[in-house]
């Protein structure tokens, strides 16, 4: 639980502080300022949620058992 409770709050800060560089590059910019919410998702959110899609196809009875255990 708890190494569960560590690699969701990395990915939480990756997300976050990859949607930051995104927004202050966007501001940097010289021509559109607008946030690139293209960038944000694939450098920010597929990083951080592909390694939980690997481990529930390669480890699917953990993730079963988790949520088993807590109810």
């Amino acid at each position: 639980m708890k190494k569960f409770k560590i690699y969701l709050t990395l990915s939480l800060f990756w997300i976050i502080l990859v949607g930051y560089l995104v927004w202050a590059n966007g501001l940097l910019a010289k021509g559109s300022k607008t946030f690139r919410w293209d960038e944000w998702i694939w450098f920010g959110l597929v990083p951080a949620i592909v390694p939980y899609l690997f481990y529930y196809i390669w480890k699917p009875e953990v993730i079963k058992n988790f949520f088993k255990k807590d109810n």
